[in-house]
């Protein structure tokens, strides 16, 4: 008998071919700061849009009620009042409406999340912001994307983020990138600790995560009640550093990797889900659209959510429920952020929510187990 086992939500493998040259500094060009996360990464960008508001005594940063609590810790360490705003219907950006309501000269930042590869509502955004007179900054969160080629890694916002951690298109398992339009401020770029030097173990580690990720070896973790894998919980950001020496070496093969990858299986996923009571997001037919780092999917209900994702688990085919809850629900998140307003969109879409894997892991024995599930409904 055959034990395929269970599919990780990502399971790109990660290369340890070392090259000291690295591609991607010349690929963006602009203002690069490198450091240890995505996390700390953003919090760099809130620090220097807050340096540009000195004479804003509690300054305010704008978030989307459904995201990852990574971007309030980034706010709390920044000094900054995190604020939810609600998301669009069945969409993951913001409710225009809303957000507009919320914002005054207090608010330093907006955060607009690519979420899985589906881009925020930049130009709005900015023309949002001009509307109202205001020097708001824009953060564009990519450490859900990134780029393949020059033509893609063209940005208009004020910061851009990326992350390198697990589970992310180009994961080195830590690290982040922030690209500015202007130099941060030299205030800013002195809280940014020395490089800590990398263990010993880094290699074994990643060597390790690229064992784990084959399906028979996963489902012994995945199966485990004790381990809690993937679960959403707010972790406060300590400090921010520079990123290790090794990690810089590992991008030039990994990156071209990144860059080479089939996106064959969003297809066939969306063949299937032409079917009663699943739908796409109306945002996945538009130029907002790009690589996708896993499939998102919307049932009808909360109760065919928890069905489907129920059967989809059981037979160990890698589909996630993503963020449990709207940000004010999420463990460990409650007093750090401020919610003016319901966010109903934001726990439906929660509710309604399933993602499912798109990497290579994805064979076709689980592409068929995937589509005929979905198509059972």
């Amino acid at each position: 008998m055959i034990i395929h086992g269970d599919l990780p939500p990502v399971g790109h493998t990660i290369s340890l071919q070392v090259c000291a040259e690295n591609p991607l500094r010349v690929f963006f060009g602009i203002n690069q700061y490198w450091v240890d996360s995505g996390t700390s990464a953003l919090a760099l960008a809130l620090l220097d849009a807050k340096a540009q508001f000195p004479h804003v005594h509690q300054p305010r940063a704008i978030i989307p009620g459904y995201c990852c609590p990574d971007l309030v810790a980034a706010c709390v360490y920044a000094g900054i009042e995190p604020v939810a705003v609600d998301i669009s219907v069945n969409d993951p950006a913001y409710d225009c409406a809303q957000l507009r309501a919320q914002l005054d000269d207090r608010v330093v930042a907006i955060i607009a999340v690519n979420f899985l590869g589906v881009a925020e509502r930049l130009a709005e955004l900015r023309g949002l912001i001009a509307s109202l007179g205001l020097r708001t900054r824009l953060i564009e969160d990519n450490a859900q994307w990134f780029p393949t080629q020059k033509n893609e890694a063209i940005f208009e916002s004020d910061y851009v983020v990326f992350s390198f951690g697990r589970g992310k298109p180009l994961s080195l398992l830590g690290g982040g990138l922030l690209l500015a339009a202007a130099p941060l401020s030299s205030h800013v770029q002195q809280q940014i600790a020395p490089s800590p030097s990398v263990s010993a173990l880094l290699p074994l580690k990643i060597r390790a995560y690229n064992w784990l990720l084959q399906p028979q070896l996963y489902l012994l973790l995945n199966r485990n009640p004790l381990l809690h894998l993937g679960q959403t919980k707010y972790v406060a950001l300590e400090k921010i550093a520079a990123l290790d020496h090794f990690r810089v070496s590992l991008l030039s093969e990994n990156f071209h990797r990144y860059t080479k990858r089939s996106t064959d299986i969003a297809d066939v996923y969306t063949a299937a889900v032409a079917v009663n009571g699943l739908q796409r997001m109306a945002s996945l037919e538009s130029a907002r659209a790009r690589r996708l780092l896993r499939y998102p999917l919307l049932c009808a209900s909360a109760a065919g959510r928890d069905k489907l994702l129920a059967r989809l688990q059981k037979e160990g085919l890698g589909a996630t429920p993503m963020y449990p809850a709207a940000i004010d629900a999420i463990s460990g998140v409650e007093g750090r952020v401020s919610v003016p307003a319901a966010l109903d969109n934001a726990h439906h879409f929660a509710q309604c929510f399933i993602s499912l894997p798109t990497h290579a892991g994805v064979t076709a024995y689980y592409r068929e187990k995937i589509v005929a599930l979905l198509r059972a409904l």
